[in-house]
């Protein structure tokens, strides 16, 4: 879980508009992937599209952020427009993964240590009555709150690291772009 707690205090440094839903989908993806948004892989695809169309190009965003367990967000603001089909497959065979339901609430527990240590702007009481209301609503997938989307315009999509000749190598905060790599 070290991992996890380093993933989760870089991005509340990162985000500081971060609010419980946040947190519980940046772990959602850590333990399930992508794979709740894809039902039509040509749908998919086609929705991947008109996104990257209407994404701002960003360069100060760095292409990847890692989110733990081989795992990144590959930011579509970033994004070389002559890699976008590469992502789009990528994605895809990265939605497969099969996460675990106990695993993922270890990972809520953690939440709570973190939130505890000071580490969001939001105090334990909010979260708890937030993951009360999640856990009766089924510990669904979530969507980024209001505040998170004005502030930070998240356009990304979930892949593995390493996927069938996708790798990407940690670089820092960045992520280095390698021959045989999506991201060359």
């Amino acid at each position: 879980m070290d991992e996890l707690t380093q993933v989760l205090s870089d991005h509340a440094a990162r985000y500081p508009l971060m609010e419980p839903t946040d947190a519980v989908k940046l772990i959602y993806q850590n333990e399930f992937g992508g794979g709740h948004m894809i039902r039509d892989e040509n749908a998919c695809l086609a929705y991947l599209r008109q996104e990257f169309a209407e994404t701002e190009w960003d360069c100060a965003k760095p292409l990847t952020e890692d989110i733990g367990n081989g795992i990144v967000r590959v930011n579509l603001a970033a994004l070389p427009p002559d890699r976008l089909e590469e992502l789009g497959r990528a994605f895809i065979r990265s939605a497969r993964y099969q996460g675990s339901m106990e695993r993922f609430k270890n990972k809520l527990s953690l939440l709570r240590s973190v939130t505890t240590a000071g580490q969001f702007s939001f105090d334990l009481v909010t979260l708890d009555t937030y993951l009360a209301a999640y856990e009766e609503a089924g510990f669904p997938a979530v969507s980024h709150s209001n505040a998170y989307r004005n502030a930070y315009k998240p356009a990304y999509r979930i892949v593995y690291r390493k996927n069938r000749g996708i790798c990407i190598k940690n670089q820092g905060a960045h992520f280095e772009r390698h021959p045989g790599s999506i991201f060359r």
